[in-house]
């Protein structure tokens, strides 16, 4: 049984597309070319590798035992490549990288963009969800390095410190407490717009007011900052969300901020990667770059 590098590098671009003519296209190969390689890779392993639902392609017990082997076969090559390169400063080819979705928005897509305006043969593929998200796609391998809001206690990931945060208690500028500094009993029965549930925010916020016994209710939620600014704006409650997102809106004095005492809302942003997965060297560089970065922007 030979299995080759082409293999291995077909069947890791299907199982982290979902789809043959994605991975193809990821590839340079044509759909044909693709489905063939994957069906004589299970041929040689005697073992189907993926279930259909739907249009999509969805590792089975089988491919799951073999995705990490093959992204750690696939890695050593490049660590080999890299070694032996006539320049260090070269870095090419594509790093999957998750990113919760403040992080994602205001800090990583930035970063992103000027690294590979450095690197022009690079490529980063950025994908922007909740903090659970990223967590399943790094634990799925496909997201080589992630970065969260909240927390990850799942022991096959290794959770490093990486930047801090501030979140802010804000509403509408006509609302009766709009630039006051209040205690928490003064908060209790507001409506609030929350962040939807598998947010880091709306976990760490939810964690700091329970704590104070603010008793929070839920009026709205929504998946994006600018949806639940535009929901204060339109008078439906009080939210929370990082310093980073209401940079424009408090300069313009769209919105105001209420300083409530005793929360405590600064919080640690989280870098994470499956334990039994080595970074390449471009995800090195990367890490490094967007670090010293977003230290310098800060």
């Amino acid at each position: 049984m030979r299995i080759t590098l082409k293999q291995l590098s077909i069947f890791e671009a299907v199982a982290r597309s979902g789809q043959v003519a994605r991975a193809a296209a990821m590839m340079n190969l044509s759909a044909p070319a693709t489905s063939m390689a994957l069906s004589e890779l299970e041929k040689q392993l005697d073992a189907r590798l993926f279930e259909r639902v739907g249009n999509r392609l969805r590792l089975n017990s089988q491919g799951s035992l073999l995705l990490p082997l093959a992204t750690e076969a696939l890695q050593k090559l490049e660590q080999i490549e890299h070694l032996f390169s006539s320049s260090e400063a070269e870095l090419s080819g594509t790093l999957n990288v998750s990113a919760s979705s403040t992080i994602g928005n205001y800090l990583m897509a930035k970063s992103v963009v000027a690294f590979c305006q450095q690197h022009t043969s690079a490529y980063i593929d950025l994908d922007i969800d909740n903090t659970q998200a990223v967590i399943k796609s790094v634990l799925e391998f496909r997201t080589e390095v992630g970065f969260i809001e909240g927390q990850c206690l799942d022991s096959r990931i290794k959770v490093e410190a990486w930047h801090k945060d501030n979140l802010l208690v804000f509403c509408h500028t006509a609302h009766p407490l709009a630039g006051k500094r209040v205690k928490p009993v003064a908060l209790r029965g507001q409506p609030w717009v929350m962040r939807e549930e598998g947010s880091g925010t709306r976990d760490y916020f939810i964690s700091a007011a329970n704590a104070l016994d603010m008793q929070p209710i839920e009026r709205f939620s929504f998946s994006t900052p600018d949806a639940i600014k535009q929901a204060v704006k339109q008078g439906a409650g009080l939210a929370v969300l990082s310093e980073l997102t209401l940079e424009k809106e408090l300069s313009r004095k769209e919105l105001a901020v209420i300083e409530v005492e005793g929360l405590e809302l600064t919080r640690q942003f989280y870098r994470i990667h499956h334990k039994s997965r080595n970074f390449t060297p471009l995800c090195d560089a990367f890490i490094a770059f967007c670090t010293n970065f977003n230290n310098l922007s800060a």
